[in-house]
């Protein structure tokens, strides 16, 4: 007979919905706004104040959340119009771009946050190779800033170096065999989001001007969007940004060998799209679209369980609407979500273990194993 694993998540109340609008997640302040919001970041100044740097419709705003439930915004940089608004920080600095491209504020926004709250220096650069548009972006540990989905190196990884002027980095390397969509960086490798190729891939990037790659993974529904590693190194999480897909989690501590464990739904069954996945010790933090966002406990990779959700939508079931990104790394431990029409959300989680029960499952009138 087969060990059977079944995982159950217990709630101490009477009654469990998946419609209840929170579980372990509760508000703390919001700010709405006239015009769509994208993705956004987060920066905490030496001092421990704590700021969100946002992507709107019409530019970048930072807002000191410091207070969560007072959010006071600060300043706003106007930039070309766009759907499409990212942003990464590393160090003091934060960097944004948007694909809308064709105007004067184009290519890779660089923002000193130093000064904050009392001032911002920024420059809108174009790493000296002529960058205007890009989809994403996101940085490493030594000073690279890893441009994803632009209008160069064929839109692939455009790695510029802001070591030196981090106002105004320049060209250092790139990885230009496919797209990418998003990236996650640790050390010298590059786990990139193929979203067209429905892969990621896995990539030695110690030479930046010669790259090398070690694999690539199918993902299950082959439109990967964004990838996040657990903090040992041993697991990948991937988002396919379509319909009905899932989170998924695969076994990468040999590259050689990556092995699909699980996947993860928020709500099973209502189509719903997972968009941004990241990791905060034993769980993950994912932003869902029109499921709001999600907390999902992964001590045991192979099976995944939500324990803490906040809806931030009244839309459901699937569509491009509601929580496009989450940023859960404040040293306060608070979340901001930015609700692509609902606004600037910020929440207070409760990390919430799941317990795991194990043993073999039968037939009652067959004493056959079920699966």
């Amino acid at each position: 007979m087969r060990l059977i694993r079944t995982c159950i998540f217990f709630i101490l109340c009477s009654q469990f919905s998946y419609t209840q609008a929170q579980s372990n997640i509760s508000f703390l302040g919001k700010i709405n706004y006239a015009e769509d919001l994208s993705n956004l970041w987060g920066w905490t100044s030496p001092t421990g104040e704590e700021y969100v740097i946002l992507g709107t419709y019409y530019g970048t705003r930072i807002i000191d959340v410091t207070n969560p439930s007072s959010p006071d915004e600060l300043f706003f940089i106007d930039g070309t119009n766009s759907s499409w608004r990212e942003v990464k920080t590393m160090g003091n600095y934060a960097y944004v771009v948007t694909e809308g491209g064709g105007g004067v504020a184009d290519g890779l926004l660089c923002i000193d946050l130093s000064e904050l709250p009392d001032d911002i220096n920024y420059n809108f650069s174009d790493g000296g190779v002529g960058l205007t548009s890009a989809h994403t972006v996101n940085c490493d540990e030594y000073g690279f800033v890893h441009v994803f989905g632009s209008d160069l190196a064929g839109g692939g990884d455009l790695i510029l170096n802001a070591n030196t002027t981090p106002l105004d980095p320049v060209y250092a390397g790139e990885v230009n065999d496919w797209y990418i969509h998003d990236g996650f960086l640790r050390g010298d490798t590059l786990w990139a989001a193929n979203i067209y190729e429905g892969q990621f891939s896995v990539w030695d990037i110690t030479s930046k001007t010669a790259p090398v790659l070690l694999a690539t993974q199918s993902t299950p529904s082959v439109f990967t969007h964004n990838t996040a590693l657990t903090d040992d190194g041993s697991y990948l999480f991937t988002t396919d940004e379509v319909t009905n897909a899932s989170v998924a989690a695969y076994d990468v501590s040999d590259v050689t060998d990556i092995k699909l464990v699980d996947q993860f739904k928020s709500i099973p069954g209502s189509n719903s799209i997972p968009h941004n996945t990241y990791v905060v010790g034993d769980f993950i933090v994912t932003s869902y679209y029109r499921d709001g966002v999600t907390i999902t406990d992964i001590t045991d990779p192979s099976c995944l369980i939500k324990t803490g959700y906040y809806d931030t939508s009244p839309y459901g079931g699937s569509g491009f609407n509601g929580a496009w990104g989450v940023y859960p790394y404040f040293p306060s431990g608070i979340i901001a979500v930015s609700d692509i029409e609902e606004g600037l959300f910020l929440l207070q989680p409760d990390y919430i273990p799941a317990c795991h029960l194990k043993g073999n499952v039968k037939d009652h009138y067959t004493d056959a194993a079920l699966f």
